[in-house]
């Protein structure tokens, strides 16, 4: 539509000017907001097509200036919008508005397409949300305010319906604040410009401003000349916005971009590894979380797909789509099995199931059914999540994480079932003393159980993985028991007292989730927490990224973990290989090698051993004393980045060779030390590359090898 003023309207439209900057204004600039700087947001794509925007959820909006004496009366905003997300807390449309003064007016989106709207005379706030219709997602829709002083109400017209009027004493006129006019956030005052929150996502066109009520008849036909009920194509994260991020893993497992949370649910279907994800497609914080959705044919290189779980209203979970488990039933169907939240409810988490067609090749769609499988009638009550399913000798099994008020710690409750839908609790999975285990926290997340099996491929025992909730003065871990697991039974013996630790990366290694593949391999899937410090994460538009995959097995009676061999398939070219050399022959040779993707294979015969990663004055050094059994890690400053809780912690080499094998993916470093503990850590640098060295004093280093490493997307 062209900009045009006729008859007290005013048109605007989005235009990139020659200079590139975008703007929101009418022809003759009677309005002109401009796009806010964007200069935090150093990965942010600014998209405008055919006189429309594309708000991105976090970091675009646009300001400017108003003149308030032109809209204290009767007035009509009108806004052409196909929203693609939402948040919890409503995302701004309009927002020239002050809480604390009570003045001004906004126009916010809420969960499931409400529309709200709020104003205040200087006195008092008046706000009403639509109830007759709501705006729909990935849909064209037209909504119209009409203030009408004169009559004393404010109508809401959604698509050509009137969905809902606020009445106010009549002749009351507006009181505008001082301060910029913001379209396409929310601002209740100067201090909302650094929130995280209220950005609208979605495209916006044809916004129309009269300086006169339209009569119902009049807005009607305004909104039969706009698109409403067209489609938009669904919110398609593009990867390529973050090609030249030096921080952004690039051979691990990532959304492709916003914020991802514990990757779950892996499980193969007709030549296919499905991977889902806790996501937020809208902004990269903790918000509005659903499933999102991967497959590959290699667990390494992943293609992303749609989002699997939305959340719903009128459902079992409107509030949330929580992590949960997939696996293929006892008729070759997929399944998965996830936690609903419903904060109308308590408790508000349910475990609810999905499934989905047979001829889905990618199982692209899902069918939520109408009831929860289980509710909470045990346990810490609200506590209760991520269902872990699994189906052996016909039964099928699931432990569900929550707390035990007995001891005062987490634990998981053992469910059986003949057919998944109806089950039978067992009680806790696990027998322990919550006082020699208090980092395992209040509530267990995301409890795991896998056969480990032997050289010879035979199960030896299981692991109970689990990841700690509410835990006091201790970092979220990842922990695990190994013990014997009796289905017939029901129940899990541990081997030990104390809680193990996988990777002694303080808190980088969390969120497992896992399963069998169809070669009996036990595989991990894990999140790497992003650790960044202050405002950065959200400034780069993306938060978190899987662990490397691994395989779990046992030897000797312990724990084994390796990541799986497919990740070697990304090994590129061959930089560097030497044997028998000290480690200062090493080092002159590994100055040559700079970069971001790097694998390295360091083995000696010595007492010690240690892989430094370097970037200017930065240091992170993981290092591995075989007299002592520690495996630890320090920044240049000394500091302690690694976690070291006593006896239970040490790695015992008593003979044969160190063998620390190292992936370093940008910011992510992980070290696997002899295949029984790992080390993963952030390395986040101010420079442009990496470079990476040994540690002196090897004198004799049998072998080491370092490649660069593909990009998996």
């Amino acid at each position: 539509m062209n900009s045009e003023r006729k008859k007290g309207m005013i048109c605007l439209t989005f235009e990139r000017e020659a200079d590139d900057r975008i703007i929101c204004h009418d022809r003759n600039e009677l309005i002109r907001l401009e796009l806010n700087g964007g200069t935090k947001f150093e990965n942010r794509e600014c998209i405008c097509s055919e006189e429309a925007f594309q708000f991105d959820g976090y970091s675009t909006w646009f300001e400017g200036g108003m003149d308030p004496e032109k809209a204290a009366d009767n007035f009509t905003l009108s806004f052409c919008l196909a929203p693609q997300e939402y948040s919890d807390q409503g995302d701004g449309i309009f927002s020239c508005f002050n809480e604390a003064e009570r003045k001004g007016l906004y126009i916010k989106l809420m969960k499931h397409g409400k529309i709200e709207v709020g104003f205040g005379n200087g006195r008092e706030i008046f706000f009403f949300s639509s109830i007759n219709k709501h705006t729909e997602k990935n849909t064209w829709n037209m909504i119209s305010v009409i203030f009408r002083k004169d009559a004393g109400w404010c109508d809401l017209y959604i698509n050509g319906i009137l969905s809902n009027r606020r009445q106010f004493p009549r002749h009351m006129r507006l009181d505008w604040p001082e301060g910029k006019l913001c379209l396409g956030k929310y601002m209740a005052d100067s201090t909302y410009e650094e929130k995280k929150t209220g950005v609208f996502c979605g495209w916006m066109k044809g916004i129309l401003v009269h300086d006169y009520c339209l009569s119902f008849a009049e807005a009607e036909r305004l909104h039969a000349q706009y698109p409403c009920g067209q489609k938009e194509a669904a919110l398609s994260i593009n990867r390529a916005a973050w090609k030249n991020d030096i921080q952004r893993p690039a051979y691990h497992l990532i959304a492709p971009g916003k914020w991802m949370n514990e990757p779950h649910a892996p499980v193969y279907y007709k030549g296919n590894y499905h991977i889902f994800y806790q996501a937020n497609v809208h902004a990269p914080i903790w918000n509005h979380i659903q499933w999102g959705h991967m497959i590959s044919t290699d667990m390494v290189h992943w293609k992303d797909l749609p989002l699997a779980l939305e959340t719903e209203e009128g459902s079992l979970d409107p509030d949330g789509c929580w992590s949960g488990s997939a696996l293929i039933d006892k008729n070759g169907l997929p399944r998965i099995y996830y936690t609903a939240g419903n904060n109308e409810k308590f408790p508000n988490q349910s475990v609810a199931m999905a499934v989905s067609d047979a001829e889905d090749m990618e199982l692209r769609r899902w069918h939520k059914q109408d009831s929860p499988v289980q509710e909470q009638t045990e346990g810490w009550m609200g506590e209760f999540r991520d269902p872990f399913v699994w189906l052996e000798k016909d039964t099928y099994f699931m432990l569900v994480g929550t707390g035990d008020e007995n001891n005062g710690g987490g634990n998981a409750i053992l469910y059986s079932s003949g057919d998944g839908l109806d089950w039978t609790s067992h009680g806790f999975l696990l027998d322990y003393e919550y006082e020699k285990n208090e980092e395992l926290g209040h509530v267990w997340e995301l409890p795991v159980l896998l056969p480990l099996r032997d050289a010879n491929g035979n199960i030896y025992c299981h692991i109970l993985l689990l990841c700690a909730c509410q835990i006091e003065n201790a970092a979220v871990e990842t922990y695990y028991f190994l013990g014997h697991w009796n289905s017939e039974e029901k129940s899990f013996h541990k081997f030990h007292e104390k809680a193990m630790l996988l990777d002694l990366g303080n808190g980088t290694f969390t969120g497992p989730s896992g399963f069998v593949t169809p070669d009996k391999r036990s595989v991990l899937f894990t999140i790497a927490q992003g650790k960044r410090k202050g405002e950065e994460g959200f400034y780069s538009g993306w938060a978190h990224n899987g662990g490397l995959p691994l395989e779990l097995s046992t030897a000797e009676g312990k724990l084994r973990l390796k990541p799986i061999r497919e990740i070697y398939t990304l090994k590129k070219k061959k930089l560097l290989e030497l044997a028998d050399v000290s480690s200062g022959e090493a080092n002159r040779q590994l100055a040559l090698i700079k970069g971001n993707r790097l694998w390295m294979l360091l083995c000696t015969d010595c007492d010690e051993a240690g892989i430094v990663t370097c970037c200017e004055e930065q240091r992170i050094k993981v290092h591995y004393d075989r007299k002592t059994g520690r495996l630890g890690a320090e920044d240049e400053k000394q500091i302690c980045m690694g976690k070291y809780r006593g006896t239970e912690d040490l790695v015992a080499l008593d003979g044969g060779e160190i063998r620390m094998e190292y992936f370093l993916d940008h910011s992510m470093i992980e070290v696997y030390l002899n295949e029984q503990k790992s080390m993963s850590l952030r390395n986040y640098i101010r420079g442009t590359e990496r470079t990476v060295r040994v540690s002196e004093g090897m004198e004799r280093i049998t072998k080491l090898e370092v490649w660069e490493m593909e990009n998996a997307y």
